[in-house]
């Protein structure tokens, strides 16, 4: 798998997730600490995100790490 097409993937996984704990853009961002543009050029597999930012997200979704690349 190519590296957009991942990246495109792993956005889509991220609103999936988002969307089940039934939280906005808006109310993710701010769990996670990172502005809304940032978390909507992720979601919408334009950017890389860090290890780091993968680790805010589970722990703001309350999943384990492994969910996130069940794609």
């Amino acid at each position: 798998m190519e590296k957009k097409e991942f990246q495109k993937r792993l956005g889509k996984q991220i609103v999936n997730l988002r969307r089940e704990k039934g939280l906005s853009q808006v109310q993710f961002s701010y769990l996670i600490e990172m502005e809304k543009q940032n978390v909507n050029r992720l979601e919408n597999g334009k950017t890389n995100p860090t290890a780091y930012t993968l680790l805010k997200i589970t722990i703001a979704l309350e999943i384990p790490l492994y969910k996130i690349f069940e794609f």
